[in-house]
């Protein structure tokens, strides 16, 4: 006998779920963002950091205000991150994020790193938004020099 009132909750389950799955809609893995990772350069030319870059592109038809946006070189237990100072990037423009030193531009950015920050085996870059949302991300298996994503 009490088999058979598990059986009926279990059928009553399935029928509820199969009302109600067709309208739930998957979450989007990421959020949406105008500003989409491009290009990762991880290929460094001896020990010239800035021969390591990443490329953002707005792809908007709006300016996109980069501050506190965060670049993570996964894993993120690495500590390998930069997050954007004040950063207004044109519709339709990119902006390079350069791993070693240098003076920032309007379109340029540097991490003033003295190490490398994106690996020639193989990484993953994950980029959040202000509010700490992942809104892209680029994973590459290395072997080469540059990924486009």
């Amino acid at each position: 006998m009490h088999i058979q009132r598990l059986h009926k909750r279990l059928a009553l389950v399935a029928c509820v779920l199969g009302v109600v799955a067709p309208f739930l809609q998957a979450s989007p893995a990421l959020a949406a963002s105008p500003v989409k990772i491009t290009r990762i350069h991880y290929g460094q030319t001896g020990t010239n950091l800035n021969t390591e870059y990443i490329v953002f592109k707005n792809k908007s038809s709006s300016a996109v205000q980069m501050k506190g946006w965060k670049i993570i070189s996964a894993p993120s237990t690495d500590h390998q991150y930069y997050v954007f100072p004040k950063t207004r990037v044109p519709a339709g423009h990119t902006i390079t994020l350069y791993s070693g030193k240098g003076t920032n531009t309007s379109t340029t950015r540097y991490w003033n790193s003295t190490t490398p920050k994106w690996n020639n085996d193989g990484d993953k870059a994950i980029l959040k938004n202000a509010s700490g949302t992942t809104v892209d991300k680029c994973l590459y298996a290395g072997g080469g020099t540059t990924a486009y994503c």
